[in-house]
């Protein structure tokens, strides 16, 4: 397999009284074509942010990437203008929102907001994108595909509307799908049905996909790799199978302790102690040695890299640079 995308060094700042703020720091990681790839940490550890950067929308919130290169099959999308990155979003790489209500437009019709994609980004005409926008809708899982062609948004269910934003975005076959917890406003039925429906069709059409979440239960479900963040920086980066089985860093391991298990062995979950700090408060040494259990002296003073293993594996953690 060859990669698909290649993030290097991304450093992603927001500006606070002309004081940057670092929502992400440095990452690096590659999605390989039709891998699943899950980036995991907490709220505010920067998942969001790196995937908006890939898609090119932090401008708009006021954020600005500062350095680093997204390379999409080569091409570095950093060095790309706003003109230039309209014919990539939706076309190679499509983003599914975390609430489908406020990424549909409620004043446009479903059909509507199906065929203008593919009016602007294949050229189809008007007769050619109806006709493909009710073989997306059936392919999502919509028997009556012709009659919610008129419907409006709001006539729909929260998995109805997450269906249609799974149609919208893989209207043009991406190359790379970005889904930003696109199950965390549905029941657990639901949920189920989305990521299923979702991993089949990106196994149909070759897609890769880079799923945000802070659910590890999802993870398991659809990853084939996992990218562990915490404030703004990838700490583990590992299989699926390595993470869940032998989680190397540990704030990994305190994420795994606090699921719960079906059988009720663990009477009590553990819970990581404090909070994840503010980008613009964040400690001077290793970012998560205040909630360590395994802190060392050279943790408070000293930032650690994030270093790949012989194993293929990668940690930033000083623990690991002690064992070698």
């Amino acid at each position: 397999m060859s990669a698909l995308l290649e993030v290097s060094d991304l450093k992603t700042y927001f500006f606070r009284k002309k004081q940057p703020i670092p929502a992400v720091d440095g990452v690096d990681f590659s999605i390989e074509k039709g891998e699943t790839v899950a980036l995991v940490g907490e709220s505010g550890s920067g998942k969001s942010i790196t995937s908006l950067s890939i898609m090119g929308l932090v401008g708009s919130s006021g954020g600005k990437i500062m350095n680093g290169s997204i390379k999409l099959e080569g091409r570095d999308l950093v060095t790309y203008k706003e003109h230039e990155l309209c014919k990539i979003r939706g076309n190679d790489i499509s983003m599914i929102f975390q609430e489908p209500m406020t990424s549909l437009n409620p004043v446009l019709t479903i059909g509507e907001q199906i065929t203008e994609v593919l009016i602007y980004h294949k050229k189809l005409s008007k007769k050619e994108a109806d006709k493909k926008a009710v073989e997306l809708l059936k392919l999502v899982g919509f028997s009556r595909a012709e009659q919610l062609m008129k419907d409006y948004p709001h006539r729909l269910s929260g998995g109805m509307r997450q269906r249609v934003m799974i149609a919208i975005a893989l209207s043009c076959n991406p190359k790379l799908l970005i889904a930003d917890e696109p199950t965390t406003a549905l029941d657990v039925t639901i949920q189920a049905q989305v990521l299923e429906l979702m991993k089949d069709l990106c196994d149909k059409f070759g897609t890769s996909i880079l799923l945000i979440t802070h659910d590890l239960g999802v993870v398991s479900e659809i990853a084939d790799r996992v990218i562990v963040m915490y404030c703004g920086q990838v700490v583990e980066n590992a299989t699926v199978d390595e993470l869940f089985d032998n989680p190397l860093h540990p704030y990994t391991q305190g994420l795994l302790h606090s699921i719960p298990v079906i059988d009720g062995s663990i009477e009590k979950l553990t819970a990581i102690k404090g909070n994840v700090p503010t980008p613009d408060n964040l400690p001077a040494g290793c970012r998560f040695a205040p909630r360590c259990p395994n802190a060392m002296d050279k943790c408070w003073g000293l930032q650690p890299d994030l270093k790949t293993r012989p194993d293929g594996r990668a940690v930033r953690c000083f623990l690991y640079e002690e064992e070698e």
